[in-house]
C-alpha cells in the first residue's frame, strides 16, 4: 500500500508539473511563431520585374518620307517651265514623260522594239545615267538649222552590242539620248535626227 501511494504521490507531481510546463510550452511558441510573422511582415517587400515597355524618346523625330525624284508628267507641253522642250520620236510605239528632280525632262519611248531614253536640262553636268566603259574613240555628227549649230557626240559601248549614247548642247541645254539595245552610228542617228530637227527649232525660236 505504500508502494502504491507513493506511485500515485509521483504520478501527481508530474501530471501537476506537466501542467505547468504545456501552458508555457505554448506560450513559448506563440512568442516565436508572433516574433516569425512580425519579421516577415517587415521585410522589404522584393522588386516587381516587368518586361520593359518601349515608350517613344522625347527627342525622336517624326519619320520623314523622300520625296519621288521622278515625277511622271502629261507630255511636252509640261516642260515648258523649265524653259525648253522635248519630244518622242514621233513614230514612237509607246512614250512616257517626266521630270527627274524637278529640272531635268525626260522621254521614254519604245521604237521598232528598241527603248530609247532621251533627256535634257539646263546644267553643264552630265545628265545622261550612263556609266557604262565606253568605246575609246566616240564618232561626231554636226548639225545646223535655222538658229542652231550643233555637234553631236555618238559614244557605242562594246562595239554598240550594248548600245551607244548621245550627247550634245544648245545654248544653256544640254542633252542626252541613250538606248541599251544593240546598235551603231547609223542606226542611232536615223533614229536621232527626226527628233533633234523637231525639238531645237522650237528651242530656238522659243528661247
Amino acid at each position: 500500500m505504500m508502494i502504491h501511494a507513493l506511485f500515485d504521490a509521483s504520478d501527481l507531481e508530474r501530471t501537476g508539473t506537466m501542467k505547468k510546463v504545456i501552458p508555457a510550452i505554448l506560450a513559448l511558441l506563440l512568442v516565436l511563431l508572433f516574433a516569425s510573422c512580425n519579421a516577415a511582415a517587415n521585410e522589404p517587400a522584393a522588386p516587381t520585374v516587368s518586361a520593359p515597355v518601349s515608350t517613344p524618346s522625347a527627342t525622336a523625330e517624326p519619320t520623314v518620307q523622300l520625296p519621288n525624284p521622278i515625277v511622271e508628267v502629261e507630255g511636252p507641253a509640261d516642260f515648258s517651265d523649265l524653259g525648253f522642250v522635248i519630244t518622242a520620236h514621233q513614230q514612237a510605239d509607246s512614250a512616257n514623260y517626266s521630270i527627274i528632280d524637278g529640272k531635268i525632262a525626260q522621254v521614254i519611248f519604245t521604237l521598232d522594239g528598241q527603248t530609247f531614253t532621251y533627256r535634257g536640262a539646263a546644267t553643264t553636268e552630265d545628265i545622261s545615267g550612263v556609266y557604262e566603259t565606253f568605246d575609246p574613240e566616240p564618232q561626231s555628227l554636226y548639225l545646223e538649222g535655222p538658229g542652231f549649230k550643233i555637234t553631236v557626240s555618238v559614244k557605242t559601248i562594246d562595239g554598240g552590242t550594248k548600245g551607244a549614247l548621245a550627247e550634245w548642247a544648245y545654248e544653256d541645254i544640254r542633252y542626252s539620248f541613250y538606248t541599251p539595245d544593240q546598235t551603231d552610228y547609223e542606226s542611232l542617228t536615223d533614229v536621232l535626227l527626226p527628233i533633234i530637227y523637231y525639238d531645237l527649232p522650237f528651242a530656238a525660236c522659243c528661247g
